[in-house]
């Protein structure tokens, strides 16, 4: 399902942000802060991803075949009306979250891209569109577009050509495509919108930088800067010139460069990433390596015998209702080990039913059975493996 995948990438860049991002975003290394936010939104979505088996290999013994039990018939009604769960609404809320924040995105590019084309068009001398409007607008580029007013064009040109070019050269537009693509997925994530705010002053940042190294005056830039910070557009893509993170650039740029042995502390990203694999990671944990008997003298003994045991399997296993929906049938063989105290473990897909929701109740319910009376050899209590088949069948 992809709910769970959802949420378990939005914890994850939860995590990263709160332990990583704060301890790098007052410092100067504005290249290494850009790709350490990138990162983490590429990992909060590669995490959930991951698949990997935890616990030791099994013996010889465990990989025999086991004792096979009779076959357990589940059967579900694919008529029956079934009744909207909770996960089927939070799905249909994400989804329809998911829409309406794409739809905005397409809306507002293609609305701007109408605009430019009615405009004068101007190549600079990097190869980059300038675009002139009309109106009184503040500055903006839009991956190759450079987007100003006359007004500016005539007045204000050099600063405002210094400051988008750079952004242009260093890619920004790039990010931005990433940052938009982590909002459509995670818009109800409130990380991600902080992750966002954090990578475009990261932006602003890194081109003040720049543009202070060709040696333009700190003071009449930064003179410019707070008369044209008029506001924020609302266009995904763009880079441009605001008042929200106007203070912020301002004492950065005055900032004394950081000591480079700072930058070590981007290395926390290593454990916090480990963290985060380890708790949001698809673990499939493998029987353990302890020596189970196939046949033994005396067999293990399901309280009131097999028929009660199929008794039992039948009355707690329940059709799940999104394999009804989805017309998911599929036979299953669980695996499991009576320990020599009787009790019910290692239980595990020897057989996919093919649907991951059928293996998972299969599984469920193998795990709730009561204690066994354990088997023995020798007159000792030992281990021993069984295998059920159960199918799930629609009528």
């Amino acid at each position: 399902m992809i709910l769970p995948y959802i949420i378990k990438s939005a914890m994850a860049l939860a995590l990263l942000y709160v332990c990583i991002i704060p301890l790098l975003e007052k410092e100067t290394f504005h290249r290494l802060n850009r790709i350490l936010i990138l990162g983490c939104l590429i990992m909060s979505f590669a995490i959930p991803l991951v698949h990997f088996t935890g616990g030791t290999n099994p013996t010889v013994d465990m990989v025999r075949q086991a004792v096979q039990l009779p076959e357990v018939l589940i059967n579900g009604d694919a008529k029956e009306q079934s009744v909207w769960s909770w996960a089927d609404i939070m799905t249909c809320i994400y989804i329809i979250g998911v829409v309406a924040i794409f739809t905005m995105t397409v809306v507002q590019t293609v609305r701007l891209t109408r605009q430019l084309r009615q405009c004068e068009h101007i190549t600079d001398n990097r190869g980059n569109t300038i675009v002139l409007t009309d109106c009184a607008t503040s500055p903006l580029c839009l991956f190759h577009y450079i987007v100003m007013s006359r007004d500016d064009y005539a007045n204000n040109r050099s600063y405002i050509l210094t400051h988008e070019q750079e952004h242009i050269r260093l890619r920004h537009y790039i990010d931005l495509i990433i940052l938009q693509c982590a909002i459509i997925v995670q818009w109800f994530n409130p990380f991600v919108w902080l992750i966002g705010k954090n990578l475009k002053a990261i932006h602003e940042f890194e081109v003040d930088e720049a543009v202070l190294n060709k040696g333009i005056n700190a003071t009449q830039y930064q003179q410019f800067l707070v008369i044209k910070a008029v506001g924020n557009r609302l266009q995904p893509f763009a880079n441009n010139l605001n008042k929200e993170s106007l203070k912020r650039r301002i004492i950065m740029m005055n900032q004394k460069r950081s000591n480079r042995w700072m930058m070590l502390k981007a290395l926390f990203i290593i454990p916090v990433a480990t963290l985060a694999v380890s708790v949001f990671a698809n673990m499939q944990t493998q029987q353990s390596a302890t020596k189970a008997y196939e046949v033994v003298e005396v067999m293990p003994k399901f309280k009131g015998g097999e028929s009660a045991m199929m008794e039992f399997l039948m009355m707690n296993m329940k059709y799940p209702q999104t394999a009804v929906k989805a017309n998911q049938q599929g036979r299953a063989i669980v695996g499991f080990v009576v320990r020599k105290d009787g009790t019910v473990s290692d239980v595990h897909i020897t057989k996919s039913a093919g649907h991951a929701v059928l293996d998972e109740e299969a599984m469920r319910v193998v795990k709730s059975m009561p204690a066994w009376e354990p088997g023995k050899q020798k007159g000792k209590p030992v281990d021993v493996k069984y295998n059920v088949p159960i199918t799930f069948r629609l009528i």
